[in-house]
């Protein structure tokens, strides 16, 4: 198991917000000889506990959402042509004419947006731009063959873009937000002596960011952990992106800095980052990261937390690139993190329900 092939199993599986669970088979397959428990909550988050073997040890929360964009099935005319409504932010002009494939019943199929050949029809800039009320989905089916493959309404429909190989380490493709910090998460534990490890640690795959919930925070209350790690991806540097919203593809991990995450933890990852020399780069979030760290603050008696993020370009487009320098070294941070012996010092005693943490 390397980095890269975790990343190309778990960006296969189709977890569009609300069909998180789809990947459960899959992630046990992959990883469950190395955990102690595995466990799927009602919000569909999917939570991995790995113990250090230390009797009242503090926990640590890593986590990384498992839900993608892509769309749901709103109906079905006489033709057998889908209309869809969006779930998550999709960019609808980059949809005319994708391909995507329906999660049908009893299997899934392909289809592919359909689009108006718009400058032969002479449409005017603002008649080309798509909405949901005029795309279609064609597939080549008729209503009744859909019907009988189990697809009709509220069928998710997801990006068909496969996992790409390009020039320098870099990887293209669909579900990279934010699967490529699950996969880093993954693969930082299971390659971690249990010895080693700091504290217990959980791993939540977790469900609903996309569309602005929040699963993150109901595994929380759940874990009730001494800190946590939220890791998402965040916007790689491209044109027209000012410097201090973003990092640069290549040169590691970002670390958000932010009124919502916890100051001394942030202060502790980027010593940690220092003292085992990985890279990383700093980003003002000044307000909202736009992670599931901003309710983790304020769950139970709140809970500490930092953002570690992955440099991002094509962010939700079909297909998103990232590097895999920067997947490593995100990996390498992370076993840095849950390693450090004195990482939890500062938060073990604080107060919970009448007493004390751990």
């Amino acid at each position: 198991m390397t980095y890269e092939s975790l990343l190309k199993a778990l960006t296969g599986v189709m977890t569009i917000s609300g069909n998180e669970n789809n990947a459960l088979t899959v992630v046990k397959e992959l990883v469950g000889t190395y955990f102690d428990e595995i466990t799927a909550d009602n919000a569909h988050n999917i939570l991995l506990t790995r113990r250090c073997g230390r009797e009242f040890a503090p926990k640590i929360m890593l986590d990384a959402h498992l839900d993608e964009i892509g769309m749901i099935v709103t109906g079905v005319t006489e033709d057998g042509l889908l209309s869809v409504s969006g779930v998550g932010g999709l960019d609808k002009q980059l949809l005319p004419g994708a391909d995507m494939w329906i999660c049908g019943r009893e299997k899934r199929i392909y289809g592919v947006v359909a689009a108006h050949p718009a400058d032969l029809l002479r449409l005017s800039d603002e008649e080309k731009k798509p909405t949901y009320e005029n795309l279609r989905i064609e597939t080549g089916y008729t209503k009744e063959e859909l019907t009988e493959l189990g697809i009709g309404v509220g069928t998710f429909v997801g990006y068909n873009s496969k996992i790409t190989s390009l020039a320098n380490r870099r990887m293209a493709g669909k579900g990279m937000d934010d699967k490529s910090c699950c996969a880093g998460l993954l693969f930082a534990v299971c390659e971690t002596d249990r010895e080693k490890l700091a504290a217990d640690i959980t791993v939540v795959l977790s469900a609903r960011e996309e569309i602005g919930g929040n699963g993150a925070n109901c595994a929380a209350h759940a874990i009730k952990p001494h800190i946590a790690i939220v890791t998402d991806v965040n916007f790689a540097a491209t044109p027209g992106m000012e410097k201090k919203y973003s990092g640069k593809m290549g040169k590691g991990p970002m670390v958000s800095l932010s009124a919502v995450t916890d100051r001394r933890l942030t202060e502790k990852i980027l010593h940690i980052a220092k003292e085992a020399e990985i890279s990383v780069t700093t980003v003002v979030e000044a307000t909202n990261t736009g992670t599931n760290a901003n309710a983790l603050v304020f769950c139970e008696a709140g809970i500490p937390a930092a953002v570690v993020s992955i440099p991002l370009a094509n962010m939700h487009a079909y297909n998103e690139t990232l590097s895999l320098d920067d997947g490593e070294s995100f990996v390498k941070l992370i076993q840095a993190i849950i390693t450090d012996p004195d990482l939890c010092t500062d938060f073990i005693v604080t107060p919970y329900e009448g007493g004390l943490r751990g």
